[in-house]
């Protein structure tokens, strides 16, 4: 049964790489990161490492996705910054927490 209408598919990119994207990328980060702050409350890396942490995991890898071309970069760059600050709270290292086993 052949097609009826127009039979040319084009596919165009859905995203593009400019000022609006990274401004919502490094929204959602610092966004991430204010969550994340709030939910490891007192540990972890603290607020500022979590806001720049999630800020970064968001740009690059809201970047890297809108490069390959992949659909909904700003949800997977959201999903992808809270597991990396997810990794960086739950394995930082504290040498001041070092407690002494008592015998």
């Amino acid at each position: 049964m052949p097609l009826k209408g127009n039979t040319n598919i084009s596919i165009e990119r859905m995203e593009e790489l400019n000022g609006v994207t990274i401004y919502w990328l490094i929204s959602i980060g610092l966004l991430v990161g204010y969550v994340m702050d709030l939910i490891m409350i007192k540990q972890g890396i603290g607020m500022v490492g979590n806001l720049i942490g999630g800020t970064l995991g968001s740009v690059i890898i809201g970047a890297a996705l809108i490069s390959i071309g992949l659909f909904a970069p700003l949800v997977y760059a959201a999903i992808g910054s809270i597991a990396f600050l997810f990794l960086v709270n739950v394995f930082s290292f504290h040498p001041e927490d070092n407690i002494e086993a008592k015998a």
